[in-house]
């Protein structure tokens, strides 16, 4: 299979996931509404790989897939098996302490629930991570050997199973009233894509690989180390801000959830095409040992991404309501449900600058091996949200304030660092970053102050979109790429 079709697929299994996902919230909340109930059924569903994320997350691949990618088959059946040993023992034990634990991480994640809420809440996450935490665990092991072997196009399939088994879940457990269905569904989809991962990394592998060690050396231990402050801290800021949300009273952790997923998931999604066209001209030219043009291709990827995400944010903020009410205004999401929504989902928005230049930043210096200072910066962040939420009054608001203070604080000691280390402040970017977050700011107050009709909202938005997407084909050197790129493809297929 060609490199591209390969991309093409992972991109779509990509979307496809992420898109998923969504449609999971949308059961919740068409059938749970803003309720404890919700909430309760939100903190089930997420937990397991939020956990996984915190505790093992990117941080594997990137210690695993060096170690292994270009070497023998055996040599990588060999790694995988150390390193899932040691997923299922570490997570083994794991789920044990948190179905121990069940009742106090349930109100460490949402202190807002009712104790009822909150029982079915810890009954149901207690049993699922059992299972559902060393399977997401060995899984993520599975998806660094397809990475190691270039097999790209099957990272995504296992989610996708996921996220389907879920939602079967929760519309059983909807049907019948039983939110015992809510934790079984979660153990279902585990066993699901754990089994078929596990086939997919494994074929063409060596039956009986090497042992040799029982577990990884300790050099891949310590890296490991590294990697998971660095990718781990992250997640703390979704938890911590659900936590602030939730404790604002029943139905609010389900608001920042909603909009933090359709909120976000545009960006990321493209961040996946924009990184692998930026990274490839970036690595071309540290191969050449060519310094000068490093920079101003980071330079350029930056912008491009800011301008990007200025664009995706207008555009989101004016359909915002239009796109709450055709995804949750269905069932029991009343239109003042949808309201609260559509607001929290445009502050998300507001901040997707901040993420677009964390997520360039964090790569260039990933690319520079300085995990340390990624360390520093999203440590900084997370100290900021936990003062925010220590400081302003226990509200529906609090849990996006804090939230947009991590990312704030995180881009700016991130972005010191990487300027300390390439001797280029990037004076022009920041401008553009400041003038983005102004402008996105007035444009949420004026959209706030005059409601729009939600389908004259969305016909906007495509309008802006489409008018957007094209300034930045014509103007923006990374978008002028692009569009050269496929012009020139579609004449070869034409020719």
């Amino acid at each position: 299979m060609s490199v591209l079709r390969v991309f093409s697929l992972s991109l779509l299994l990509l979307a496809a996931s992420r898109l998923l996902g969504l449609v999971r919230d949308a059961v919740v909340a068409t059938q749970f509404g803003l309720t404890g109930h919700a909430d309760a059924a939100l903190v089930v569903l997420s937990f397991p790989d939020l956990a996984v994320s915190l505790l093992w997350g990117a941080a594997v691949p990137a210690v695993m897939v060096p170690r292994m990618a270009g070497h023998s088959l055996q040599h990588i059946a060999s790694e995988g098996a150390r390193w899932s040993r040691l997923a299922m023992l570490l997570f083994g034990v794991a789920g044990v302490l948190v179905w121990w634990w069940q009742g106090l991480i349930v109100h460490a994640l949402a202190p807002g629930l009712s104790a009822a809420d909150a029982q079915l809440a810890a009954q149901a996450l207690g049993w699922s991570a059992l299972v559902a935490l060393p399977a997401g665990a060995v899984v993520m092991v599975s998806n660094a050997m397809l990475q190691a072997q270039s097999r790209l196009q099957w990272q995504y399939t296992g989610q996708v199973v996921f996220n389907l088994g879920l939602i079967g879940g929760l519309i059983v457990a909807a049907q019948t009233g039983q939110f015992v269905w809510v934790a079984l569904g979660v153990v279902a989809a585990a066993l699901a894509r754990l089994g078929l991962m596990r086939q997919v990394s494994r074929t063409g592998l060596p039956a009986h690989a090497d042992r040799g060690r029982a577990f990884p050396d300790a050099v891949s231990l310590r890296a490991l180390g590294m990697a998971l402050a660095a990718s781990g801290l992250t997640v703390f800021y979704t938890l911590a801000a659900r936590s602030l949300m939730s404790d604002a009273g029943p139905g609010q952790l389900g608001v920042f959830q909603y909009a933090q997923r359709v909120g976000e998931l545009p960006l990321h999604t493209v961040f996946a095409v924009a990184s692998a066209l930026a990274l490839a001209r970036l690595s071309a030219a540290e191969s050449r040992g060519d310094s000068a043009t490093a920079q101003q291709e980071t330079r350029q990827w930056l912008r491009a991404m800011l301008w990007l995400s200025a664009l995706i944010a207008l555009s989101g903020m004016v359909a915002a309501p239009g796109i709450v009410r055709l995804l949750f205004g269905w069932g029991r999401m009343t239109f003042e449900a949808q309201q609260q929504v559509a607001g929290a989902m445009r502050w998300i928005l507001l901040l997707l600058p901040l993420q677009a230049a964390q997520l360039v930043l964090s790569t260039r210096l990933n690319s520079h091996r300085r995990i340390a200072d990624q360390v520093l910066g999203y440590g900084a962040g997370l100290l900021a949200l936990a003062a925010a939420g220590a400081l302003l009054p226990v509200n529906d608001w609090r849990g996006l304030a804090a939230y947009g203070a991590a990312w704030l604080v995180a881009v700016a000691v991130l972005w010191w660092r990487l300027a300390r280390h390439q001797a280029d402040a990037q004076w022009r970017n920041v401008g553009v970053l400041l003038a983005t977050l102004l402008v996105l700011g007035i444009c949420s107050l004026a959209l706030h102050a005059v409601a729009l009709p939600w389908p004259l909202g969305l016909v906007l938005a495509a309008v802006l979109f489409a008018a957007g997407v094209w300034a930045l084909l014509r103007f923006d050197t990374l978008g002028r790429l692009v569009r050269d790129r496929y012009t020139s493809r579609r004449q070869r297929r034409a020719s």
